[in-house]
């Protein structure tokens, strides 16, 4: 038996990868008010800023809640046509919103904020999906888990807040829930009790979160499924590719074949908390696919799917959760290497191919920010435009940025 491997798997954060710093506007105002949704009344002092993903995150306005819970943030040096948030951290949890401008500089936004609670609600799941590639020697199991807070408070707690059993031998799966925008965030797995056993500990606020585990294990003609969350489960499907794979289930039944992503549909209803997810996948795997070094300037398409409404089945997410990997480690290393590598004409070339992909990333967001652009199509294009840019640096090994290499060993 193979040993048992996790691809680690970074996600990246809303819209980090803007680098370029279009022309600044006269001047902007952004007003608003911040709600308490656990009480519904305004909430009084409460601190908000103002985030720029473009500059990294970083803070470029705050203001303070009156006595209505109303706030103000007048700065001259924001950009009305960019991309920003508004932040606002109540009880150690923090809540967003986006800022869309008008044609004047104006914007408005809210933010509902909720009291927090360390007691346990009645968690379940609206759905669950589990998703198995098998490809060469390892098959790449992912769950998607939509839990339900039907408190209206966030339920946090730092002995964890969300449990989850997944093979014993799996030491370090992959967790994210879905954030703002639907974009993955990144979550540490923390040790449970027993083998097999994690917990998260984000808050998880009233309403839908959605929680998603990925992990590789090895393949050698079959794998036994037997994955479960400590909550009951409304609905729940099994997806398998390559197609023609066997699957053997005392709780899933077949459904056909998934028209979106070409996979064999299996489902079941009603699931008791703790009930594995269990199923046997036998036959043959997928060749192995091509190394991302090869791959250079292949075009990715992969259609995007409205994860917090636990829509459409996530088409090649596994590959989907790659391209967010590498685009995050784009977003923080290609600053600092950029400057370092600068002065050849061979560097100048590669760097202006950077640019060119990297504005074209920035105008996208800027075009959805704006509401001139579907959300399909916003999430088809900024995929492949973001595909393309980890294949030109894939294309320079030794040119990679600084600390990438280090990195992947010492994963």
């Amino acid at each position: 038996m193979r040993k048992t491997t996790v691809r680690p798997l970074v996600f990246i954060p809303v819209l980090a990868i803007l680098l370029g710093v279009p022309a600044l506007s006269a001047a902007a105002r952004i007003q608003g008010q911040i709600t308490n949704g656990t009480t519904n009344r305004p909430l009084t002092g409460q601190k908000v800023e103002l985030i720029s993903p473009q500059g990294g995150m970083a803070v470029v306005g705050e203001a303070t809640t009156d006595a209505h819970g109303r706030f103000a943030i007048n700065n001259g040096q924001i950009n009305t046509r960019g991309f920003y948030l508004l932040q606002a951290t109540y009880e150690s949890v923090d809540y967003h919103a986006p800022v869309k401008f008008d044609a004047n500089g104006n914007a408005l936004a809210g933010i509902t904020v909720y009291d927090s609670t360390h007691n346990k609600p009645a968690l379940r799941a609206t759905s669950a999906r589990v998703i198995v590639r098998a490809e060469g020697t390892q098959a790449h199991v992912q769950d998607l888990f939509a839990i339900d807070n039907p408190l209206r408070r966030a339920y946090a707690d730092s002995d964890g807040t969300f449990f989850f059993h997944i093979p014993p031998q799996i030491k370090k799966p992959t967790v994210a829930v879905a954030g703002l925008m639907n974009m993955p965030l990144p979550q540490t797995a923390e040790k449970g009790k027993s083998p097999g056993d994690f917990y998260i500990n984000y808050a998880l606020k009233p309403g839908l979160t959605v929680v998603m585990v990925a992990y590789d294990t090895d393949y050698q003609d079959k794998i036994s499924l037997a994955d479960s969350i400590p909550y009951p489960i409304d609905r729940a499907q099994l997806f398998v590719l390559p197609v023609d794979l066997a699957v053997t289930s005392k709780l899933f039944t077949p459904a056909g074949k998934d028209a979106e992503s070409g996979s064999q549909k299996l489902e079941a209803q009603k699931l008791a908390a703790g009930a594995p997810l269990a199923a046997e996948v036998s036959g043959e795997a997928a060749a192995a696919s091509q190394p991302a070094s090869e791959q250079q300037e292949q075009t990715v398409k992969v259609v995007p799917d409205s994860v917090s409404a636990v829509g459409i089945p996530l088409l090649l997410c596994f590959l989907l959760v790659l391209l967010w990997a590498l685009g995050i480690r784009i977003a923080k290393e290609y600053p600092r290497w950029k400057a370092k590598q600068q002065g050849s004409p061979v560097q100048k070339k590669f760097q202006a191919k950077m640019e060119t992909l990297l504005n074209s990333i920035a105008d996208l967001d800027e075009l959805f920010s704006a509401g001139k652009l579907p959300e399909k199509q916003y999430w088809k294009e900024r995929l492949e435009l973001k595909a393309k840019a980890v294949a030109i640096l894939k294309r320079e090994p030794s040119r990679k940025p600084p600390g990438l290499a280090a990195r992947k060993t010492n994963q």
